[in-house]
């Protein structure tokens, strides 16, 4: 009895490790990601050669999720060369996307490692922090593999996949929609105010 559980268990064990779902998490050196931040070892048009200084998330969702449908599943960083990254390949998607087979939408979203765990986080801080940097790709699809030695890659000659980088930017802090509208007001007034005279 007990060598027929053993033998259930690792049966189930090495189904559920199988059946997991799999991607390239990786840039190439045709898709690079470019930054302007040139104050810890980067060049101007690539990302900082000091490995870890960025955050890749990859966010994903059902196929035909929209930006903000999409979830964070796996997180990756910078590698030391110049516009590179790895969250591994193949590198296993978590729950409740762990299923190989069913094409997904996919997006990238990269970020200052200092400015928190998430890009919501770090697109927060960038409202007080302007040496905060972040960007995010086109939205792609991709049929993540079941085959625990081979993966399905993001990036990609030709659409669903991702064909090119994207920009990392220190965007300054957006006014709030109540400072604009007080300001028209305040526009609004003074018009006023000289067409009375």
């Amino acid at each position: 009895m007990k060598k027929l559980l053993l033998t259930s268990l690792l049966i189930c064990s090495f189904v559920t490790a199988y059946g997991q779902g799999r991607v390239a998490f990786a840039n190439t050196s045709t898709t690079l990601i470019t930054t302007n931040d040139t104050r810890i070892g980067g060049a101007s048009g690539n990302t900082a050669t000091v490995a870890g200084l960025y955050t890749f998330g990859l966010y994903v969702g059902a196929a035909g999720s929209s930006s903000n449908q999409l979830v964070l599943n796996i997180t990756g960083a910078n590698n030391a060369g110049s516009g590179r990254f790895s969250g591994g390949s193949p590198a296993p998607l978590a729950a409740p996307f762990d299923g190989g087979g069913s094409p997904l939408a996919f997006q990238i979203r990269a970020w200052s490692s200092f400015a928190g765990s998430t890009y919501e986080a770090a697109v927060i801080a960038a409202q007080l922090n302007p040496n905060v940097y972040f960007g995010a790709s086109a939205i792609g699809q991709v049929t993540p593999t079941l085959s625990p030695t081979a993966q399905a890659p993001l990036f990609g000659a030709a659409a669903p996949l991702l064909t090119t980088g994207w920009v990392l930017s220190n965007v300054s802090a957006v006014p709030e929609p109540s400072s604009i509208a007080l300001g028209l007001l305040g526009l609004g007034a003074v018009a006023f105010f000289r067409r009375r005279k």
